[in-house]
Formats: C-alpha cells, structure tokens, sequence
C-alpha cells in the first residue's frame, strides 16, 4: 500500500496555486498581522514580514494557528493544542514558524501543495493528491474531531487518510471548521467528517446529531437536481469553505450551497427563520435569490459566523453576524464607476473581510478591533471606542503597510483574528 503511494506520489505532480505559473522575481514576501490581545495574540496589527516564508506558495489561517508552504516543505506556528502543529514535542503557543515533517512509514517526504486549518485540527494535500490531517481526533468524553483518521485520540503529526489512498481517490481541496472538515476529490465528489452536530457535514440522518470518525461522501450532490443556472444537471462541485459551525459548496455554474448551523444569519435564509434560535440545514441548500436573478459567484469565502461572496459582475455580497440576514449587496458591480475592480478573491475572519483584485490591490472592512484590517486607522485600535465602529465598506489597503513601492498582493488567507498574505514586488 505504501509502495503504491510513493509511485503515485513521485510520478505527479502538485497542482499549482493560482499565481504559481507567473515568472517571480526574488521579491515575494510573507505577511502576518492579527489581534494583539487575543487568546494566542499575533506579532502586530500591522503586517510584518514572515523570514521564513520568502516564496511561500500556499497560506492558511485557523483560530488560533497559522501555517505556510515554501518549495514544498510546510511551516506552522501559534498554538499547539491538541498538537494541531503538527509537532507532539510542545503543548503550548509558538510565536515563529517551525518546520513540519510530513513524511510516510517508508521515509518518503511529498512536497505539500495545499493546507486548511480549523479550530483543533489541520489537514494538507501533498503531491499526487494524498491528504493529510493532525490535531484533535476526538474522545470519549468531547466527541469526535475532524481528522477523519478513523480512530479518536490525538494524531500529533500528520498522518496520511489511508481510505482516500487504499481507494485510488485523489484530492484537490480541503476545508476545516472548529470540529468537521469538508474535502473536494478529482472527481468532484465532496466528503465530510466530524462533529455533525447542526448538520454540518451535511448528510442528514444520524451524521446530523452524531459523530464521524471517517470520511463519507456527501451523496446529496449526485442525486439533486436543483440548480437554477444548470435545470436538470447534477452541481458540478469546484469548491467548498467552511466556518466555525457551518458549510458551503460552490459549483462550477456560479451557484451557493450552504448547510450547517444558523444562529447568526449565515447560511442567509432571511430573517424569518432566526426566530428559531436552533434552526439549522443539515442538507445543503441552494441559496436560490440571487441566481434567479441572473447573479454567478465567481469567489466566496466563510468567516467564523459570516459569509462573503463576490459575482461574476463585480458585485460583492456579505450576510451573517446577526447583521444582515440574507445576501446584502456592500458594492456595485464593477462596471460602475464606484464598482471594485477585478475582484477574483475573497476571504473572511471574525467580523471583518478581504477581497483581493487582478491587479494586487486589497481591500479590507468590518470590525477595526479584530486587529486585521491593516488600514491606517487600525494602528490605533486599542484606543478607540469600545463600541468598535464598523468599516461598513470595502476600503484599500495602502501598498505602504507592504513596504511601498511596485508591491502586488498575490494571495490572501483569514481566520478569526489573524490573517497572511503574499506580496511581490519589482
């Protein structure tokens, strides 16, 4: 089995990031910044560069931990409970980047390609794509984690998914919330493990109450036909996201499934159904208003309790944190003048978001006390009312924060109170 999984690893190779195929000069650079006060508190509300990650191709945040991957090889820091680090020789927070060793029981180290981090756990996908997850793993006493290892107890370094591997599945994408995690296979299929309580793994029956400690196939997208831009076509999944109780899917038509628990808005099922205070969708559910309105996602991205999600016309759209409680337009579309453009990205943290354009500009806004807008204003937060005014609109964040100069944001990752990006400049 093994010997199988080394030939499949050596004989492929990773899918590249997005900005991977441009030609960079030595001037690409790693940024960290977050909350200061938070429970593992980051570097600087102000983004600071990251030595170790001079080239990094792939960027992850979770809650309380951060990781990032250069030429193959992947680096993790923050807190190591549960030993989400992927190390088991600390249980408490590291403030710098450590490597990690991802390596199989016969010695071969594949290169990482791609990482997800949640709120106890990590998952990464190495080349040939062979997943693999570390952290909480669950107990008898707390319930299931989200390593899908098939077994509770802490996995302290990273550890292949042996079913996914023994069955020949590749994987393309993986997305970790506080106890679940959702991974995409070549194929398009979509699986889930975890807690599923509040339906997040999205299954139904017993999935949504219980526990797994393996991965199923969300079978749901290969029996429904209820797309609106695609009638009668089975959703051909090309990404999912998940938040700190919550899930989404999006397929390859533009169109939004969202699943799991609701008690913030952020599954944006209107107002009505937030007088039920448990109310939760343990399916996924096709959110319907804005495709029949002729609106195509091009991006979306889960917060801790929100959603963010920018059309294909520009039009950048945000619901949840008990403020708007169904999709709410914050911009134009990009052919007006005041429009954003060129957005292809979007992330979220707590309470605040990002949208990342062609050109390299960034945009922030939301709460100024999470620590992680990086505008000007940010640097003295600590000072401001306690009431924290909202950023209501998407502002830019100035190429200064990033050193100045011909600087481009490449890429751009958030979770709760700390966030990454990649710069190049030159």
């Amino acid at each position: 089995m093994f010997s199988v999984f080394a030939r499949r690893c050596r004989s492929t190779t990773p899918r590249p990031c997005r900005f991977s195929r441009r030609r960079f000069s030595a001037q690409r650079a790693l940024w960290r910044w977050g909350a200061t006060d938070a429970e593992v508190p980051e570097v600087s509300r102000t983004p600071q560069v990251v030595p170790e990650g001079v080239n990094a191709s792939a960027i992850a945040c979770g809650p309380t931990h951060s990781a990032f991957v250069v030429d193959g090889q992947l680096y993790s820091y923050g807190s190591n409970r549960h030993s989400k680090l992927g190390r088991a020789d600390s249980d408490g927070s590291e403030r710098s980047p450590q490597p990690v060793l991802v390596e199989a029981s016969d010695g071969h180290r594949p290169a990482v390609a791609s990482i997800a981090l949640g709120g106890n756990h990590s998952a990464a996908i190495t080349e040939g794509g062979v997943l693999w997850t570390w952290g909480y793993g669950g107990s008898l006493w707390h319930g299931a984690g989200g390593c899908g290892q098939g077994r509770r107890g802490e996995v302290s370094r990273p550890e292949m998914v042996m079913p996914f591997v023994s069955q020949g599945i590749e994987v393309s994408q993986v997305a970790c919330g506080d106890l679940h995690t959702l991974v995409l296979d070549r194929q398009g299929r979509v699986h889930s493990t975890g807690q599923g309580i509040h339906g997040v793994l999205g299954r139904g029956g017993l999935a949504s109450t219980g526990e797994e400690l393996d991965f199923q196939e969300v079978v749901y997208f290969r029996k429904t036909t209820d797309s609106i831009m695609a009638p009668g076509l089975e959703p051909q999944i090309i990404k999912l996201d998940a938040g700190r109780e919550f899930s989404a899917a999006m397929s390859s038509h533009g169109e939004l499934w969202v699943w799991g628990r609701n008690d913030y808005g952020q599954l944006g099922m209107g107002f009505e159904v937030m007088k039920d205070r448990d109310f939760c969708m343990k399916y996924p559910f096709l959110m319907r208003q804005l495709p029949m309105e002729g609106h195509v996602f091009r991006d979306f991205a889960c917060g801790d309790r929100h959603m963010v999600a920018v059309t294909t016309a520009g039009a950048i759209y945000e619901w949840g944190d008990r403020r708007n409680f169904e999709p709410t337009a914050i911009t134009l579309p990009s052919r007006y003048q005041e429009g954003l453009k060129g957005v292809w990205k979007v992330a979220a943290g707590e309470g605040y978001s990002f949208a990342l354009t062609l050109s390299g500009e960034l945009y922030s806004w939301g709460r100024p006390l999470s620590g992680c807008l990086a505008l000007p204003s940010d640097a003295d937060a600590d000072s401001r009312d306690a009431r924290d005014p909202l950023v209501p609109r998407p502002q830019r964040v100035p190429f200064e924060v990033f050193g100045g100069g011909d600087v481009r944001v490449l890429d751009i990752a958030a979770s709760k109170q700390r966030c990454l990006a990649i710069t190049e400049s030159g």
